[in-house]
């Protein structure tokens, strides 16, 4: 998952480096012209932008939204000016450029704070974090609506100056998010979409760490553990008798995973689809209707249909039509996998007649994989040791893209996060942190945030990227210390390598222009990249280069891996109808007139769409956080996932560890971010137009 809302509001106006092709130092400006009888010496380049250590304190988080809104203002007040202007003074650099210049900015103000705000153990720094959203989306509002500066730049468009690439983009969207923001509003109607867009950032603000701040928690007694890896129950000690399990990932999948005691899997499966609470429940009600509001205001028919307009599918029929293709490919494989479930409820004491809740999928396909394929996934977890797997994954994208990761000391938010330079020939291209393992009051998924967006600056050097990764993975102990070894489902190794497939989209960017830099891609494509770097997981050869038993070094055996891959198909049919569950009910949420009830169109489109029955006295949409930042947009990981396939149809054939495909894949397509349309960068990479055949066959069981 890719979260920080302005990746999402730049697409809107839009929407590696590596080996020989990276990004050399940037050189220091010429000093100026300075008179004869002065000597000096030229003035170095200012210190870099660092919003790390500029904002680790409340004050620091307050200082760096203010000054960077103040620097994207300035930016805009010079485009303002030129109003009326010659049309030799209207050039690119003072109208387009500067308004890139601004759109860095506000990056620059928005993007920490947004990572802080559901991060940071302080809570007065995360109280300070959020206060800059709102003056970030006031600032952008304002624009949108300014005359002046559109005018200026809808004059500079008239001289029709010939413009390529990334800055040919910038002019077409830009003209194009004008309208879509209000300026062609009545000043009463402009007034009113203020207010909506100042509403829809406080909702989604207080929707979102109310999830961040919900744990839910149940008191066991020892024997509930049955069924639980080892290093799970000596993770969980016993406290006055009881053992206290948690909503927070490195406990609820286990749990309900393996847990013999399916009564308690039950209630854990209640708190976690009910994090969030009421008030979310509440607050999801009003921000339905404010997005219609703001929609209809804007000449659309719904908020889908404003949402979809700027991403690859254009409209919510494609939407439906592509989701409809994916439920018929997946109908026969998904009925056949419950069909082996029910045998294996009925084998367990269960009826043939017994409606199934959500979580017996994890702990029935569990079972299923280990009778028919011998797989065991708990014994594949002693193979993923978390700092193996770390240590795994950067050697691979090391070898992958000719990249050198260097550890640095760095103040950080919190003790638990590492810092990483990532260079290549000697080059700095960026900077990461990874902030991996679970703790109260931090983001309760997995994903990555950018804190720092590439871009070239005026005076020639180049901004370089900076990513974190927020994961809930579970933690090391310290060495020496006696404790339970940090073990990886492979689900979650998967998710680790999935992730990073964002970091390397924002870090291996050779993007001009912010706007586009890095993963600031149209929504329906922007998951593509990572899901596709999934596939290493899966494979032997990447497999072999980490994947060591945490007590005996050894590789994972040849029957436990062959297991794995022939298990791998079962299962697809019915997890992919439950992302069709997700994303027809972000659909439907944002299709309907408002004022229904979200919870009864949860069963009905539950019902709709999978065959697991829905839970009385449960409200998935509190805890689904996708609601805010892929609003109308979740389809997007089922659309991403069918050009995810198609791509790996050329790594499979000319090898996933090889260089050449490699290099060729950050060329085309992870070095040019969302500067060139998705689907041209696509076909540039498989020398052909891309298509679904590769994925339909996936859903279908007819590939691996």
């Amino acid at each position: 998952m890719l979260t920080a809302r302005h990746i999402a509001e730049l697409s809107s106006l839009a929407v590696l480096a590596a080996c020989a092709n990276s990004l050399p130092a940037p050189a220091p400006p010429p000093p100026a012209a300075l008179p004869v009888a002065v000597t000096a010496a030229p003035l170095p380049p200012p210190p870099p932008f660092d919003p790390v250590a500029d904002g680790l304190t409340a004050d620091g988080q307050q200082r760096l939204c203010d000054d960077h809104l103040a620097a994207a203002e300035k930016h805009l007040a010079a485009i303002r000016a030129l109003a009326g202007a010659p049309v030799d003074k209207l050039t690119y650099e003072a109208t387009l450029g500067r308004f890139d210049d601004a759109m860095v900015e506000v990056a620059n103000a928005q993007e920490f704070p947004d990572l802080m705000a559901v991060a940071h153990p302080d809570p007065a720094v995360r109280a300070a974090a959020k206060l800059c959203d709102p003056k970030v989306d006031k600032l952008r509002t304002a624009f949108y609506l300014d005359a002046a500066v559109a005018g200026v730049i809808k004059a500079y468009a008239a001289k029709g100056e010939k413009l390529e690439g990334e800055r040919a983009r910038l002019l077409t969207d830009t003209l194009r998010d004008f309208r879509r923001n209000g300026l062609d509003l009545p000043p009463d109607k402009q007034q009113l979409l203020r207010g909506y867009n100042a509403e829809l950032t406080e909702l989604g603000q207080k929707f979102t760490v109310n999830i961040a701040s919900s744990t839910g928690k149940l008191s066991l007694l020892p024997g509930q553990l049955a069924g639980l890896p080892p290093s799970f129950v000596q993770s969980h000690p016993v406290k006055d008798g009881k053992v206290v399990v948690t909503t927070d990932y490195p406990d609820y999948y286990p749990f309900v995973t393996y847990a013999k005691d399916r009564r308690a899997a039950l209630d854990l499966y209640v708190l976690f689809v009910n994090r969030g609470g009421d008030d979310n429940v509440k607050l999801l009600d009003r921000l339905l209707q404010v997005r219609s509001d703001k929609a209809k205001l804007l000449g659309y028919a719904t908020w889908a249909d404003y949402a979809i307009e700027p991403r690859m599918a254009r409209t919510p029929g494609v939407v439906r039509e592509f989701l409809g293709q994916v439920k018929a490919a997946v109908k026969e494989p998904a009925a056949a996998e419950l069909a082996l479930l029910v045998k294996e409820h009925v084998a367990l004491g269960g009826k043939p007649t017994d409606k199934l809740p959500p979580p017996e999928r994890y702990y029935l396909e569990d079972r299923v994989r280990d009778k028919k394929f011998k797989f065991n996934s708990q014994e594949l977890s002693s193979y993923f040791e978390t700092a193996s797997v770390l240590r795994g994954l950067l050697d691979i994208t090391q070898e992958m893209y000719g990249l050198e990761y260097r550890k640095l000391d760095e103040a950080t938010w919190h003790p638990d996060v590492s810092v990483y330079e990532v260079r290549a020939n000697g080059a700095v291209l960026g900077k990461v942190y990874l902030d991996l393992y679970s703790r109260p009051d931090k983001y309760k998924h997995a994903a990555m945030f950018p804190v720092r967006t590439a871009k070239r600056l005026s005076d020639g050097s180049y901004q370089r990227p900076i990513a974190a990764l927020e994961c809930n993975f579970p933690k090391p102990s310290d060495p020496g210390s006696g404790g339970p070894p940090a073990l990886m489902t492979h689900e979650d190794v998967s998710t680790f390598f999935h992730e990073f497939g964002h970091v390397l989209h924002h870090i291996l960017t050779r993007s001009e222009l912010a706007t586009y830099s890095g993963a600031n891609t149209v929504g329906d494509f922007v998951e593509a990249p990572s899901q596709m770097f999934e596939e290493w997981t899966w494979s032997r050869e990447v497999l072999d280069r980490f994947a060591r038993h945490y007590q005996t070094g050894a590789k994972i055996p040849d029957d436990l891996f062959v297991a794995m891959q022939t298990s791998r198909a079962f299962g697809r049919g019915l997890a992919t109808e439950r992302q069709l569950f997700l994303a027809q009910l972000d659909l439907e949420y944002h299709q309907r007139a408002p004022g229904f009830d979200t919870t009864r169109v949860v069963e009905e489109v539950q019902k709709a769409t999978e065959p697991f029955v829905y839970v009385k006295g449960t409200h998935f949409q509190s805890s689904f956080g996708h609601l805010i930042d892929y609003d109308a947009g979740y389809y997007g990981y089922q659309w991403a996932l069918a050009l995810s396939r198609d791509v790996l149809s050329r790594f499979k054939k000319e090898g996933l560890m090889n260089p050449a495909t490699a290099a060729s894949w950050r060329d085309e397509v992870l070095s040019k971010g969302g500067g060139i349309d998705e689907r041209t960068l696509v076909t540039r990479f498989l020398g052909r137009e891309p298509n679904n055949d590769a994925y339909i066959a996936f859903l279908r069981g007819k590939e691996p």
